[in-house]
């Protein structure tokens, strides 16, 4: 029980992170400095990565060297995550630092979200998971300080020009932008799904590769 308190409350950090990223971005976004935004939305993943707090679109990729009970942390982490977006974000809004500008820039961020199609959220979707498994897994392996610190941040950076979609991020420019509807939920499911797949994808294909060198060698 307490694993899953833990996992829990770090997800909860790292939702309030990633609504320090989001935010960020936002505010740059308002000012037409999207590449400035979308770099500094870097610091939020950054911190989660030197802390090891539990993100879901970065532990995800993980659920293939792991037993079937680490669903149910995916679970805790992806609930963590959103209730941790959610708090933070409400409460920035009720704040000076949120201005009509603030408010209207993710709007419209939200509604090109609201009228795509469901294929293209899921889709995104996947591509963010494996941008994130990239930023992850790539700072894990980098052997020089400024090697790990640029794949984390250029990861972020590709995937919000790019426009591909972050499951938790998403919960910050909704909340900002004040819009749910059914379709909302119906989005959201698919970016988690998405996510995952992308980051498992991946995963897999690494592995695979991996393998094949392995049995490549012992045929030699």
């Amino acid at each position: 029980m307490r694993s899953y308190l833990q996992v829990f409350i770090s997800s909860l950090m790292s939702g309030f992170m990633i609504t320090i990223g989001a935010t960020v971005y936002i505010y740059l976004l308002s000012m037409n400095q999207k590449l400035q935004g979308a770099f500094l939305f870097g610091f939020g993943l950054f911190i989660i990565i030197h802390f090891e707090l539990w993100l879901y679109t970065g532990k995800v990729g993980n659920l293939l060297d792991n037993k079937p009970k680490y669903l149910l942390k995916l679970l805790v982490c992806v609930i963590g995550n959103m209730l941790g977006v959610f708090i933070l974000s409400s409460l920035l809004k009720t704040t000076r630092a949120i201005t009509p500008l603030f408010i209207d820039t993710a709007s419209n961020i939200v509604a090109s979200k609201q009228n795509d199609n469901w294929w293209s959220i899921l889709f995104l979707s996947f591509m963010c998971g494996i941008m994130i498994y990239l930023a992850v897994k790539g700072h894990q392996k980098c052997s020089y300080s400024i090697g790990k610190a640029l794949i984390a941040f250029l990861a972020i950076v590709v995937f919000i020009i790019c426009g591909f979609e972050h499951c938790v991020a998403n919960v910050a420019y909704y909340t900002y932008a004040g819009i749910f509807t059914p379709i909302t939920i119906i989005y959201f499911i698919l970016m988690i799904i998405g996510n995952g797949l992308g980051a498992i994808f991946f995963d897999a294909m690494i592995k695979l590769i991996n393998n094949l060198k392995e049995s490549d060698k012992g045929t030699n």
